[in-house]
């Protein structure tokens, strides 16, 4: 028996209740998936596929409406039934793939058919419902490769509706959160968490500066992200969403080094109680959690999430927060010799440095001499604190 037969056979099993579903998972990884030729058959289908979709669109004026209609109805029904039938009785891989072509048969007949009838969508709504139609199909074969195509869609149609509307498309949002959000939390994949935390951080950006009009509210939402990721305990979940909401933030944290002005943030921040209101019931949550769990050193990462804009003098304060994230974890990795917290110390006060360098020297240093110096200095600090990294790792290897 292969491992084609096992996962189709097993999933009989999971639903009469002789196994459990993580036992089924353990079961097929004794069957390894030494077929590799439908890799070859995957490209050759989707390049066929686009060939298809290709002479059609060249094509497309000389074609009556009800062939066309005809056309794209077919072509997109073959496609998927052709798809679900090898999937279930040959190749998976071949079988996504021809998935896949029908998926995009159906968004670009859409666009097609509003081409067709001279009809104009004035939102991101033909998005809305190829993403929707892209994420039931993953919902019945739950393929990654299927998730990772309904996530892009739902995303590069969020970025259509503000690069075309300046408009944040709430439905694409919706279904993010409580679609894509169902899968996530179930299935607790960390490729799956990491794609909707991506696309979750980018549409809060879109949704921050476009409804919002002010990027302060990203702090809320990428503190949003964190917390979930500390309630969740679920690793697949809470590493991803707690990584990227602080990587988002120290991101953030660099660009307020540059961009904050006094006099936009005092005109900025009348009336926005609410922002304070909610930033301090998340960071009391966070501060909460992290207690529960006696991990109160990640309370470093929730230095970077501080609203020091609303103060006089931010842009000085966001690069001291930047040093105190920086040096704390820089510390605690010497302290507990773990070198993942070394490097990720070291990294982080080698780009707080090159910030707090360029900041303090670009506008009054010959640009010559800047460079000079700034590379000097950074090769420095490199050697010194790849060579404290090196030592650590020699007396853990020791150890």
């Amino acid at each position: 028996m292969n491992r084609h037969q096992v996962k189709s056979e097993g999933k009989k099993w999971v639903d009469k209740g002789i196994i459990e579903k993580d036992q089924l998972e353990e079961i097929i990884k004794l069957y390894p998936n030494r077929n590799q030729k439908p890799v070859l058959l995957t490209l050759a289908a989707i390049f066929i596929g686009l060939g298809f979709l290709s002479f059609i669109a060249s094509n497309w004026g000389a074609i009556p409406h009800i062939a066309r209609m005809a056309i794209i109805i077919l072509a997109m029904l073959g496609f998927y039934l052709a798809g679900d039938h090898v999937y279930r009785k040959r190749s998976e891989a071949v079988g996504v793939s021809l998935l896949i072509i029908a998926v995009l048969i159906f968004g670009s007949g859409i666009f097609l058919t509003g081409q067709m009838y001279n009809y104009t969508s004035f939102s991101a709504f033909p998005f809305f419902m190829w993403a929707l139609a892209a994420l039931l199909v993953f919902a019945l074969f739950e393929e990654r490769t299927l998730f990772i195509l309904a996530i892009i869609i739902t995303t590069v149609g969020q970025v259509y509706s503000v690069g075309n509307f300046s408009e944040y498309h709430l439905m694409l949002g919706l279904l993010l959160l409580f679609g894509f959000g169902h899968f996530v939390y179930h299935r607790a994949d960390w490729l799956y968490g990491t794609l909707f935390a991506l696309s979750y951080m980018l549409q809060a950006l879109i949704l921050s500066l476009v409804e919002h009009e002010s990027f302060q509210w990203l702090i809320l939402y990428l503190l949003v992200l964190y917390v979930t990721g500390h309630v969740v305990s679920k690793p697949g979940i809470r590493i991803p969403f707690t990584k990227l909401s602080v990587a988002g933030m120290f991101i953030l944290a660099i660009w307020q080094v540059f961009m904050l002005e006094i006099d936009y943030f005092n005109e900025s921040i009348n009336g926005d109680i609410l922002f304070l209101v909610i930033w301090a019931v998340l960071m009391v949550a966070a501060v909460y959690l992290l207690w529960r769990r006696d991990n109160l050193i990640l309370m470093l990462n929730l230095v970077l999430f501080l609203p020091v804009f609303f103060l006089e003098a931010g842009s000085m304060l966001v690069l001291m927060l930047l040093f105190i994230y920086s040096l704390g974890w820089l510390l605690r990795g010497y302290q507990t010799e773990e070198s993942d917290l070394v490097t990720k110390g070291t990294v982080a006060f080698v780009l707080s440095i090159l910030v707090a360098y360029i900041q303090l020297a670009w506008d009054f240093m010959d640009k010559s001499l800047f460079f000079f110096i700034g590379g000097i200095l950074l090769f420095l600090l490199s050697f010194f604190l790849e060579r404290k990294r090196r030592n650590l790792s020699k007396r853990g290897q020791e150890i």
